[in-house]
């Protein structure tokens, strides 16, 4: 995977906001032997063991990531320190994987990417609105090439049309998703890096446009879906535009015994379907979100026998497996309301345009593009 010069330019340090470069070969050779020294320590304070076949470095000299079978490395805890130590990863800041509730959940679904569908991952309606609202917010950028930031590695939509010569980089907490979902042969003039959407390794007002499927239903609310937006407006010029397709729970919560009697009636789509209709009814405050393993709590207490439902719906016997990989899992997501969307994004951002798919609940699933509010 190469990184487009015009990219690299807008790189730098999530922490100390220094810009990068790649490593001369002389440089390379330098801070191996450092490593070979045992004098190379990572920010989270394990060590440096393993020589480095390519980096990135900053320019002022005190740091620099691996890039790592073509991918660059650029979460703060995996920050390089040579001076004898590892250096703080920085106040307020952690690495998205490291987390860890969500690191195996997205190694798994890296290989099961092609088997969900939508709402899950963007249907054609999704891209086709994304496109035409991404080609009108893109026509007063003067730049030549605009950059296009994609928070994630959604397929769909890196291969979308796109305006001409658009350079492309793409941001994900998984090196798994990356490797296995990233259509990097399809996207020539784009670029998959490991980061926390929370500290960004990019300079401020590099980009021309953020794209990004359900953006907000990730980092915790309220600090971490604060921190996000604000982080999206660092990154984005002042005639820049944010779209995305977002995920929104209604305002009213839905009865579980409205959504299994629809299920069992032959009213919903499929199972895909069926988990985020589930996902929002069972959210509580903003605050806790939905524990996903609550989703298969409640699928399991109301369809005791799925093979039977599965049988006079028609579907094949294998689609609970859909939920199945919920059983038990901690980690949580926050779909928001479209008032409190409004809300997290006012200080910032202004609405400039807000469709609907016509596909089954969506509604649900509207794509919009803001502009951002003047610095």
């Amino acid at each position: 995977m190469r990184v487009e010069p015009e990219i690299l330019e807008t790189l730098c340090c999530p922490v100390t906001k220094s810009p990068l470069a790649k490593v001369t070969p002389h440089e390379l050779e330098r801070l191996n032997e450092t490593i070979a020294r045992g004098l190379a320590g990572y920010a989270c304070g394990n060590p440096v063991v393993d020589v480095l076949e390519d980096g990135l470095a900053t320019t002022d000299g005190t740091s620099a990531y691996r890039i790592r079978d073509g991918v660059p490395l650029l979460l703060p805890g995996f920050r390089i320190t040579w001076s004898g130590g590892a250096a703080p990863a920085g106040p307020g800041v952690t690495g998205a994987n490291e987390a860890g509730l969500w690191a195996d959940r997205w190694q798994e679904l890296s290989h099961r990417w092609n088997e969900m569908g939508p709402p899950v991952r963007p249907a054609r309606q999704d891209t086709d609105l994304l496109e035409r609202l991404i080609d009108k917010a893109s026509s007063g950028i003067s730049r030549a090439a605009p950059r296009a930031l994609i928070l994630g590695v959604t397929p769909e939509i890196a291969t979308m049309c796109w305006p001409p010569r658009t350079l492309m980089l793409a941001l994900d907490s998984s090196e798994a998703m990356i490797h296995n979902v990233w259509p990097a042969p399809d996207v020539p003039n784009g670029t998959a890096a490991l980061a926390d959407w929370l500290a960004m390794p990019i300079r401020d007002a590099a980009y021309d446009l953020v794209v990004g499927d359900g953006l907000l239903s990730m980092p915790h609310y309220p600090d971490g879906s604060s921190a996000l937006v604000k982080e999206i407006r660092r990154v984005l010029k002042d005639d820049g535009a944010l779209a995305m397709r977002m995920f929104t729970r209604p305002e009213k919560r839905e009865p579980l015994e409205a959504i299994f009697g629809d299920l069992r009636n032959g009213r919903i789509g499929s199972l895909d379907f069926l988990k985020w209709r589930l996902v929002m009814a069972l959210h509580e405050d903003m605050t806790a979100g939905t524990r996903m393993g609550d989703v298969w709590n409640a699928w399991q207490a109301n369809v005791p026998d799925p093979s039977e439902l599965m049988k006079s719906l028609g579907w094949p016997p294998d689609a609970p497996q859909i939920l199945e990989g919920l059983r038990g899992l901690d980690a949580r997501l926050n779909f928001l309301t479209l008032a409190e969307v409004h809300d997290l994004l006012a200080r910032d951002f202004i609405e400039c345009e807000f469709r609907v798919p016509e596909y089954e609940s969506g509604d649900r699933y509207p794509t919009v593009v803001f502009k951002p509010r003047p610095r």
